[in-house]
């Protein structure tokens, strides 16, 4: 991986053999903004009391990659152009709420990754290897349906239980639980 020194944070080339590819950090967030965020304190005249909104207001929540090597994971007009079929950003908006587009799942953010995302990177960096870190959110503590988890397991005999699949276990007893090709990583900060 490039590193950055210095004052101006200069780009610092990694020192690659010839079968080496570079690896190069792709940072995963999302932020919800809302209508009414902002300052609490206001101006009024004396003896009368502002009419406040209750509640944050509509909001929409935001979902985005940023990596050192190219700030926003997005094309540039000139690779829109050359490549037609690319999705030209990974952003992703969503307008949360039961009554407008649900709530963001896992299920978005694994869209996000293999729609969007994964299809600039491999764009913009052919000869690279994509390192994504997401944070840690309970809302992507998600498993497959049919993933082995001991709470989903029955305490005795019987009873209703989910068929579950088998449980490949790695060197050193790791479980393994998925499997992305050789060029991806995924970390967890």
């Amino acid at each position: 991986m490039a590193k950055y020194d210095g004052d101006d944070m200069k780009r610092i080339s990694p020192k690659l053999k010839d079968s080496e590819k570079e690896h190069i950090l792709v940072t995963h967030d999302e932020c919800i903004f809302y209508a009414n965020d902002g300052k609490r304190g206001i101006w009024a005249p004396n003896g009368e009391l502002p009419l406040r909104k209750k509640g944050n207001g509509r909001s929409i929540m935001i979902s985005e990659f940023l990596s050192e090597a190219c700030g926003r994971l997005c094309l540039s007009q000139k690779d829109i152009v050359k490549y037609p079929t690319i999705p030209e950003e990974a952003r992703v908006y969503l307008i949360p709420g039961k009554n407008q587009e649900g709530y963001w799942t896992v299920q978005h953010l694994l869209e996000q990754v293999e729609y969007k995302a994964i299809l600039i990177f491999e764009t913009l960096f052919p000869n690279c290897v994509a390192v994504f870190a997401f944070v840690n959110s309970s809302n992507y503590s998600a498993y497959h349906s049919d993933a082995l988890l001991a709470n989903r397991m029955n305490l005795r005999p019987g009873g209703k239980q989910n068929k579950m699949r088998s449980t490949v276990w790695g060197p050193n007893n790791q479980y393994q639980e998925m499997v992305f090709p050789d060029n991806y990583h995924i970390l967890e900060l």
